[in-house]
């Protein structure tokens, strides 16, 4: 039986989080679409499988990239997709412990490589904001001189604008929680390194 689920893809860890428990109720991510983030579930034995994103370093058809997923493969991990640089993982949970990142050296790279594909996120989501800001001051000023034919806040797609607004307000929002987060995590790493030196 194959089941469909929408999740847009922002906050990397808590997308593993979900695929996991899905994973451990017997649902199983066998792929997904790009443009509606459609994720794609087959039913099957609970716990199957375990699930892990990793942002790559080079695009996905980078020779390094291709080598470091042929090398995944080859220890049994089955790429399931890839979008935005993030590649979506799986193993058999029999296997044994999946574990991307085992050194400290490893997991500040990854945070960075997220930090990283986070500022080009933060900073496209900026000038769209900017955008909308002028197009809604535009908007306002054209409504209380009585141009258009728009002539009220409680128009359809005036409160369709104003939604999609929020909708960017909390996707930046969510960015940059993230980008703190991982900053705050690379700092961890890097005083625990210090302590062991």
């Amino acid at each position: 039986m194959k089941i469909k689920l929408w999740r847009f893809v922002i906050d990397v860890e808590k997308t593993e989080e979900w695929l996991n428990r899905l994973a451990a109720e017997g649902l199983h991510c066998v792929g997904f679409g790009f443009i509606a983030y459609r994720y794609y579930f087959e039913q099957g034995e609970a716990g199957a499988y375990t699930y892990r994103i990793a942002m790559l370093e080079e695009s996905i058809g980078h020779p390094k990239s291709i080598q470091y997923i042929a090398f995944l493969k080859e220890n049994g991990v089955e790429c399931i997709g890839h979008v935005l640089g993030h590649v979506f993982l799986r193993k058999r949970t029999a296997d044994g412990a999946f574990t991307l990142f085992t050194d400290r050296a490893s997991q500040i790279n990854n945070y960075r490589n997220m930090l990283k594909e986070r500022k080009i996120g933060i900073m496209v989501l900026l000038v769209s904001a900017l955008f909308y800001l002028y197009a809604l001051i535009a908007g306002n000023i054209n409504m209380a001189a009585g141009i258009g034919f728009i002539s009220s806040h409680f128009h359809p797609i005036v409160i369709m604008f104003y939604a999609c607004g929020l909708l960017l307000v909390g996707t930046v929002y969510s960015y940059i929680r993230q980008w703190r987060r991982y900053s705050a995590r690379i700092k961890e790493l890097q005083q625990e390194g210090a302590l062991y030196e």
